[in-house]
């Protein structure tokens, strides 16, 4: 087994906003945070902000060119070979309505669109079948055990 690199961490800073998190998801949220850097051998640094639907429909027009609700959005601010830095945007209503479609809780699907941007951190996309399998099966790898459903729809 090779080892990890000494620079491997993840810094990422919670913004709710007006939304509550509880301490017990917050914790999930970093526990991801170090699997995926560990599994991706990068490090990362990321704002993690959860936003509502009128603030998402404005970023998704202004820098998607879509006029509608999305779930999460990614912004790599700056990336090299094993450093990734960058913010997430995840609206919170989006997350409520679409995690029954997932099998999700509210908590399993802001774990599932926390894993999915920052995987776009990283530079994972999922325009082309191969690259929603390759995208898909990291979710799942990093998701498993903390009471989520991946994008594949499969429970970690």
């Amino acid at each position: 087994m090779k080892a990890e690199p000494a620079d491997s961490q993840a810094s990422i800073k919670i913004y709710a906003g007006r939304f509550r998190l509880s301490p017990k998801l917050k914790g999930k949220i970093q526990m991801l945070a170090e699997r995926i850097i560990k599994g991706e051998r990068k490090s990362l640094n990321a704002s993690l902000i959860f936003i509502g639907d009128a603030r998402m429909q404005e970023l998704n027009r202004r820098f998607q060119g879509k006029n509608k609700i999305t779930d999460v959005l990614s912004f790599p601010l700056g990336a090299n070979g094993k450093k990734a830095d960058g913010e997430i945007y995840l609206s919170i209503p989006q997350a409520r309505r679409q995690a029954p479609l997932f099998s999700n809780q509210i908590d399993g699907e802001i774990l599932r669109l926390t894993a999915h941007g920052f995987l776009h951190l990283l530079g994972y996309d999922h325009h082309t079948l191969q690259e929603r399998t390759e995208m898909f099966a990291r979710e799942e790898r990093y998701l498993k055990g903390l009471e989520a459903t991946s994008s594949w729809g499969k429970k970690c």
